[in-house]
């Protein structure tokens, strides 16, 4: 990580034109404030092949993914709640066999060509068991998965 923190710092001094602050390419910064001119408090990061764009919107945890050109492929919207989703959603869930667990996180995860998810991860009371619901907004549940020992298990690698 220290090298590739070099690298970009030594990038950016030689062609200071083509960076901005926060280690992402000019093209990604400009595309985020074209999609949130009001964005403020920008952490970036990077997961595979993409730029991270995470920032507080509207009271909630925002993280877009843009390739290094400047194209967004994901959105994410961290509700953290069962407030926010849509009724389909949360009729499945309490109709669900994981209905009795507690709700840990609840992402919106949106993307420029295919239909949003939504994402419910989930713990068995007192056992470190977690799962991943993965919801049309519709209340199709998609996909179930054990995350239990993963970190990142709504990042690009799920999704893209």
């Amino acid at each position: 990580m220290k090298q590739l923190q070099t690298f970009l710092l030594l990038f950016c001094m030689t062609l200071p034109q083509l960076c901005r602050a926060d280690w992402a390419p000019v093209a990604v910064q400009d595309s985020l404030k074209a999609l949130y001119p009001q964005a403020d408090g920008v952490a970036w990061s990077h997961d595979e092949a993409y730029y991270v764009a995470d920032f507080p919107f509207d009271g909630f945890d925002v993280r877009i993914w843009f390739t290094d050109s400047g194209r967004w492929v994901m959105k994410q919207t961290d509700w953290q709640v069962m407030d926010e989703v849509p009724s389909a959603v949360y009729n499945a869930f309490a109709a669900g066999e994981y209905a009795s667990w507690q709700v840990l996180d609840v992402v919106w995860v949106e993307f420029p060509h295919w239909q949003p998810l939504v994402s419910v991860t989930v713990g068995e009371q007192n056992l470190d068991t977690q799962m991943q619901l993965i919801y049309t907004p519709n209340g199709r549940l998609l996909r179930v998965r054990n995350v239990t020992n993963q970190s990142d298990f709504l990042g690009a690698s799920t999704f893209l």
